[in-house]
């Protein structure tokens, strides 16, 4: 796959802290086209009118949770066939099983490992810088 190719991959990124939105932007824009939203609702919003190709959403998020992004999006029609991956600093045995079981494609501990988040973003999509 090219470059042009890849970057016509979206990207919907749930992550209300803003230091952890400018570091995932910054390892996929070069491979992958990239919206961020800071809440779960403003993120159903935005699946309700467009399509993704992967959803990356933080677990702890203010209001609805991760898993509560992923349970509507599974349940509901727009996204249902998209990829979601979950991360969060809470990488217990317990929250990775509970990502996996509901359904989410991978999980990632933060803090981030650069080579980590981009294989599997082309693994999942085939976006590859």
């Amino acid at each position: 796959m090219s470059l042009i190719d890849s970057k016509t991959r979206r990207i919907l990124l749930v992550e209300d802290d803003p230091g952890y939105q400018e570091l995932l932007e910054a390892m996929l824009r070069k491979t992958c086209q990239i919206t961020i939203c800071s809440s779960a609702e403003e993120a159903l919003e935005k699946l309700a009118h467009e399509s993704f190709d992967l959803v990356i959403s933080d677990v702890n998020l203010l209001g609805m949770t991760g898993f509560e992004v992923l349970a509507r999006i599974k349940a509901a029609g727009p996204g249902k066939e998209c990829p979601v991956v979950l991360c969060s600093s809470n990488h217990d045995q317990f929250t990775r099983e509970k990502a996996v079981a509901m359904g989410a494609a991978h999980f990632i501990p933060k803090p981030y490992d650069p080579q980590t988040v981009q294989d599997l973003v082309s693994q999942l999509i085939g976006a590859r810088p």
